[in-house]
């Protein structure tokens, strides 16, 4: 049984324990049960997403327990008569959240490793292999299924035999998980499984499903069209949903109340180094529409421009070095949250001349468009400053898998995230392995695919 998996009984335990040891009155009880339902509801959402992330992994079962409290809360106010929920139900509900922590720092029983072998484009070996380096827990690439590459790679060539023998292969290997990276391969594995070995225990993913399981990322290499479904299905909401906007506004404006100390203590500090306070950039936004970004100036006056940047640019200043660190320069940006130019979670909105350059060199890079840029985002808990051609690959890759799974419950927990990324320079951690899969050494992905709207002429 998983971390996660066990956190929510423990969790559902400590809410019934809290209903049976607590008097609770007639407008109490059924407070109690809609926590319950809201515990497993919380966890079951935020389960697939908080694994990749550190804080929220840890934090997002533990939250269970503490929603009786605030249903409790809640239902006293409903009846109007409010109170605090009594001191033995506040010290059970906490307790659970704790136990709840510290299982999840409990070591995990090591488990069989997964066999996995590719079939389809061999190159992407040696990006696989370079990505479950770091994750060793979700399997070993054994090789590869198919004709010998005429340009072998040097490091990772495994060649396991030609399709034909698939069945044999798998048999001899004891292949556990067979992924396919091309609608060809998918196509041909799937006949060859149903001919010769339905009864075999082997199961077939596709290489990009398994990247957005593994990785938390859509990965570029081996992305095809057919994946351009997961946006333009009938089912998939465009624009921004009603709950989304009510989230920015209600924490762009309790952020910008705490934060107005910080800005105006910043801004004077930014001051002294001369030069404007503000600084004011055009962007690309939703759909492809240009705005205007506002941040406090990390540079020196007349150092910007449209050009990568990365954390140790000598154009910033000493003050812009803490801000970029711990993103306080990006407070302002609220301003542009409130307008509906941004939103709090998002992809980060590029600069119109480097936009431009990435469109030609970076497939489906227009689908980050989709959605209204962020403050924060996957990309930003994920991956940090892109810095290069290459970086913003793998930023798009973090992108296109928010832009696929977004939700309330998504956003909640990128926020969540947010909060360790402030204190903790540690969103840059494995970046190197992830950054194969956006751009492998051995493969250039194509540019100019097609893309879910049209260009314009305005960027």
């Amino acid at each position: 049984m998983g971390g996660i998996e066990f956190s929510s009984l423990v969790s559902i335990a400590t809410i019934g324990l809290a209903a049976a040891t607590e008097s609770l009155t007639w407008y109490e009880a059924p407070a109690v049960v809609a926590a319950m339902c809201a515990s497993i509801l919380i966890v079951r959402c935020g389960r697939p997403f908080a694994h990749f992330l550190p804080l929220a992994k840890r934090l997002v079962p533990a939250v269970g327990p503490l929603i009786v409290l605030v249903m409790t809360l809640a239902s006293s106010l409903v009846a109007q008569r409010a109170h605090l929920p009594s001191g033995r139900l506040a010290l059970i509900c906490l307790a659970g959240s704790l136990g709840i922590v510290l299982l999840s720092f409990r070591r995990r029983p090591r488990r069989k490793a997964v066999r996995i072998a590719l079939l389809g484009n061999a190159e992407l070996v040696t990006a696989l292999t370079q990505a479950l380096a770091v994750h060793p827990s979700a399997g070993q690439i054994v090789g590869y299924v198919g004709d010998r590459s005429a340009d072998p790679i040097e490091s990772h060539d495994h060649p396991l035999g030609p399709k034909s023998e698939l069945p044999a292969i798998i048999e001899h290997n004891g292949i556990d998980l067979l992924l396919v990276s091309s609608e060809e391969a998918r196509r041909a594995a799937f006949e060859l499984l149903a001919a010769n070995c339905l009864d075999m225990k082997v199961r077939v993913l596709e290489l990009v499903s398994f990247c957005e399981e593994t990785f938390g990322l859509t990965a570029l290499a081996a992305i095809e069209p057919r994946w351009l479904e997961s946006v333009l299905h009938p089912s998939y909401q465009t624009g921004i949903p009603r709950s989304k906007r009510i989230l920015d506004v209600v924490v762009s404006l309790v952020a910008g109340l705490l934060a107005l100390p910080v800005v105006l203590v910043l801004a004077a500090l930014v001051k002294l180094d001369g030069g404007p306070v503000l600084y004011r950039q055009m962007r690309i936004g939703e759909r492809g529409r240009p705005f205007e970004i506002l941040k406090l100036r990390s540079m020196r006056s007349g150092g910007e421009g449209e050009q990568w940047s990365s954390r140790t640019d000598p154009r910033v200043t000493w003050i812009g070095r803490l801000m970029r660190r711990t993103h306080l320069d990006e407070l302002p940006q609220i301003v542009n949250v409130l307008r509906g130019d941004m939103s709090v979670v998002g992809p980060r909105p590029e600069q119109p001349a480097l936009a431009e350059g990435l469109r030609s060199a970076i497939p489906y890079y227009d689908v980050r468009h989709l959605v209204r840029p962020g403050l924060t985002g996957w990309a930003q808990v994920r991956g940090g400053y892109a810095g290069s051609e290459v970086g913003s690959a793998l930023k798009v890759c973090y992108d296109l898998y928010y832009i696929k799974h977004r939700s309330f419950s998504v956003d909640c927990v990128i926020l969540l995230e947010t909060v360790r990324t402030l204190v903790f320079d540690r969103q840059w951690q494995n970046t190197g392995a992830h950054r194969a899969l956006a751009f492998p050494a051995n493969v250039r992905v194509l540019s100019n695919q097609t893309t879910p709207f049209p260009r314009t002429s305005s960027i």
